[in-house]
């Protein structure tokens, strides 16, 4: 299956955003691709009320829909992220549309400090199941938790897609870890550039990657720089490793006797 990330510096103006998407989907052939945290919209707000403005509804937004005809047009999976408005509420949501058909919605579930000021915590973890490829998908924080990724895992996901903003290397690192404690390769994408709020500065790193199962790195974004990488990679279930032939069982053992 190819996958494949697009990195670039998303604007506070759709648009925009939509023009750099689709220049690289134009590009080359991909199965899946993911796009950043919040892709179509930005990160940095300054209240509820600007926040709100940006929002849109799901499925009938113009992000959703845009979307919809891209991987229809593309054929392909697209996996992204947007301000989802629900009455009063906003919610950091990624979006899951195949070859022109919308397929669901995730809402993050670990907010930073920041974020719980203006979004609303998601509260279903789940999978998406597209027949060969059942895709867990969580959104930066959410990586930092393991049991995002293990129960997604025990619910059948064969394919870890990450959603990101970050500007450190901690979540980069961690992305790692999680493909090999769970034998399931992994696609991150992270956005690069910079906003300022009146009470965060905030820089964006760059190095999305894809991750085998094995937890080797096929595929890094270099720092600050605008890219779309695609890789190959095998999409299987899998339950052990060279030292050990049943991680299910091992995983059922909960204290040491």
């Amino acid at each position: 299956m190819k996958v494949g990330y697009i990195q670039y510096d998303v604007k506070h103006d759709r648009e925009e955003n939509f023009r750099i998407i689709q220049k690289y989907l134009e590009k080359r052939e991909c199965d899946l691709v993911v796009l950043p945290e919040l892709c179509v919209c930005g990160y940095l707000f300054e209240n509820k009320k600007e926040l709100m403005d940006s929002a849109e509804v799901i499925p009938d937004g113009v992000s959703t829909n845009r979307m919809l005809e891209w991987s229809k047009m593309y054929h392909c999976i697209i996996v992204f992220g947007l301000a989802e408005r629900i009455g009063d509420k906003v919610y950091n949501t990624a979006v899951v549309v195949d070859k022109g058909t919308y397929i669901g919605k995730y809402q993050k579930i670990h907010l930073s400090d920041f974020e719980k000021k203006l979004f609303e915590r998601g509260q279903l973890n789940r999978i998406f199941d597209l027949g060969e490829v059942k895709l867990g998908v969580q959104i930066c924080f959410d990586l930092w938790f393991p049991e995002v990724s293990r129960e997604q895992i025990q619910k059948g996901a064969n394919l870890l897609c990450v959603l990101a903003n970050f500007g450190g290397e901690t979540t980069y690192i961690i992305s790692q870890t999680r493909a090999i404690e769970n034998l399931t390769p992994l696609v991150m994408s992270n956005r690069i550039g910079h906003e300022i709020s009146h009470d965060m500065d905030a820089y964006f790193l760059g190095r999305s990657t894809i991750v085998q199962s094995d937890g080797k790195r096929i595929c890094v974004g270099e720092k600050e720089c605008e890219r779309f990488d695609v890789c190959e990679i095998e999409i299987k279930q899998t339950k052990s490793n060279v030292i050990c032939s049943n991680f299910d069982a091992e995983i059922a053992i909960h204290t040491i006797k």
